[in-house]
């Protein structure tokens, strides 16, 4: 070969493995475009495969938590070894059309070289010296009378986590903007209002949602474990400037929240609870919705569908829907397992009530759910037992989450409940109205009565889904429904508060930990790790690669002080605000 063709191989063996290169560096955003065009919606949004979210990394390379023996859905390295690619060489995903083979040669790739995304971010970082700057400037120019009821909100710290791509810095923005409205006692949804260039800082008016009154904000303010007052002496100014903006009696020592800390925790009891103004019983509810659940099924206006098994219990379950001054009520009535008054087909005509003439033939329920409207349209929710008393979460032998939602299987009130009924109601089916067991005609003719035609159930599902799905596109829609996603239905994107509920808890690696404490600089928090008292406060292992600390014990407090308070203290970030 001569010295000419010799360096024309040399030039086409570069290129071919520069082209390689390229190649590899793109396998993980072709790979996240190519999941979540043709898997997302099943998997991540409808949930078709409980808790499998093919956009989550974390979700995907875990060991299977029910067979632990099982492979995981990818295992990094090794496609043959994996579920996912099992399932899409084999053509069994996606069901309906499955993916071309160059397509499957992108994920391939992407699982052989480590299964990363490589989803890169141009924002830039965002100081918390630029948050409070932009909040002593917005407050400014807020009436002095008005200044009082306003709360601040951050996502300053999710901005610069360079792991999260821009797409899930909406949902965010949605998760916060669903939480605050779903739990709002006022008529209109109000949207958190951006105050600052990067989007990051937003504000909310307490009036808005009803939150004005006295005490109804400060149960936020014992629970908030990362409440700082600022270590730099220019950020103590603007902390300053803001506490005499508010005033002596406006101001509560924390100048903003963490905007995925309250989706998370606000959304749950006791938060949710106190927030949404939930009662305490049953009764006052329906006294305040003017529903008599009593009178109703005696005149035979409340219409029922009886269900043999749900999507939260395997026992019978009935929900019941009435009208009510904010629209439809609805509530289930929910059974202990082998109770002998739980089977519907013989026991349709309950619940057993002082005056019920088909007591003979009345259930005996063990609790239950109860949906309402609020004033501005989403809902509200409330879990029951037996008495009608409220209670915080549903005994999981009676009912559970599948999608853990919450952090465990209960089923806890308010968040549970939001992620599902995501899109509203559920479309369910009666079985009761023509499988009952009942000899009495008279009995009979009280089931036809009570429980809906096929038709009447449909109608009624449809007007709450097409009412809840308009006021929840107002509240989310401007958030989501953006850019190439202007014309995307609101029903296809994934409900935002379960998925920040998710993303919160986490474990935090050191880049999160970094821009949770406001280091611009991961190198920077690394070399402290293990001066000072960092490593008696079990951070250790953010020094260590691939190693992370759990949520819980980032803000597990002892006294009233949070390790994440702790560890800012020591850093010299700030000091500890409790109130």
């Amino acid at each position: 070969m001569n010295k000419v063709n010799l360096l024309i191989c040399v030039d086409v063996l570069c290129v071919l493995l520069a082209s390689q290169s390229v190649s590899s560096g793109d396998a993980g955003d072709q790979a996240y475009k190519l999941l979540k065009e043709n898997c997302h919606r099943c998997h991540g949004v409808e949930f078709k495969h409980d808790r499998l979210n093919v956009l989550d990394r974390d979700v995907l390379v875990a060991k299977p938590v029910t067979d632990p023996d099982e492979d995981p859905y990818v295992t990094p390295g090794a496609p043959d070894a994996s579920r996912l690619w099992r399932a899409i060489v084999d053509d069994h995903m996606p069901p309906e059309e499955p993916l071309s083979d160059e397509d499957k040669a992108t994920i391939k790739q992407w699982i052989e070289t480590g299964a990363e995304w490589t989803l890169s971010t141009e924002r830039s970082f965002v100081s918390e010296y630029e948050v409070l700057q932009a909040i002593s400037s917005d407050l400014f120019q807020v009436r002095r009378q008005e200044r009082k009821f306003q709360r601040y909100f951050s996502l300053t710290h999710i901005h610069n986590n360079r792991k999260v791509p821009d797409e899930d810095l909406q949902i965010y923005k949605a998760a916060l903007s669903k939480a605050l409205n779903s739990m709002s006692r006022q008529s209109a949804i109000a949207l958190p209002r951006s105050i600052n260039d990067s989007d990051t800082v937003f504000c909310i008016d307490l009036r808005d949602y009803g939150w004005q009154e006295f005490g109804v904000w400060d149960e936020l303010l014992e629970l908030y474990p990362y409440g700082l007052k600022p270590g730099t002496v220019d950020g103590l100014e603007q902390y300053e400037k803001i506490e005499e903006l508010f005033g002596a009696d406006g101001f509560d020592g924390v100048t903003h929240f963490r905007a995925d800390w309250f989706v998370t925790h606000a959304t749950r009891p006791p938060l949710y609870h106190k927030l949404a103004d939930i009662p305490a019983t049953e009764q006052e509810l329906l006294k305040r919705v003017n529903v008599d659940v009593q009178q109703s099924f005696k005149l035979g206006i409340s219409r029922r569908a009886g269900l043999f098994q749900s999507g939260v219990s395997a026992q019978n379950r009935l929900i019941e829907y009435h009208s009510s001054q904010n629209g439809t009520f609805w509530l289930s009535y929910d059974f202990q397992r082998n109770s002998p008054r739980s089977n519907l087909a013989r026991f349709p005509l309950g619940p057993k009530f002082e005056g019920n003439p088909f007591d003979s033939v009345a259930f005996e329920h063990a609790g239950g759910e109860i949906i309402w409207n609020l004033p501005n349209g989403l809902h509200a929710y409330m879990l029951v037992d037996a008495k009608g008393e409220r209670i915080d979460r549903g005994p999981i032998d009676i009912v559970w989450d599948s999608k853990n939602v919450a952090g465990t299987p209960e089923i806890v009130n308010g968040i549970s409940c939001i992620s599902c009924h995501r899109h509203g109601m559920i479309p369910i089916d009666d079985f009761v109205r023509s499988g009952n067991a009942l000899e009495s005609a008279e009995a009979r003719r009280k089931v036809q009565e009570l429980y809906a035609t096929p038709a009447d159930l449909l109608a009624a599902l449809n007007d709450s889904k097409v009412a809840y799905l308009g006021k929840l596109k107002a509240a989310i829609g401007p958030y989501l429904q953006v850019g190439k996603n202007k014309d995307r239905p609101i029903e296809e994107f994934e409900e935002p508060i379960s998925r920040v509920a998710r993303l919160y808890d986490r474990n935090l690696d050191l880049e999160a930990a970094a821009r949770e404490l406001g280091y611009e600089s991961i190198t920077d928090l690394k070399n402290q790790v293990f001066s000072g008292g960092l490593f008696s406060l079990g951070l250790g292992p953010l020094a260590i690669e691939g190693g992370t600390v759990k949520r819980a014990e980032w803000e597990s407090r002892e006294a009233t002080v949070s390790v994440f308070q702790q560890a800012a203290s020591e850093l010299r970030i700030g000091s500890p605000f409790n109130n």
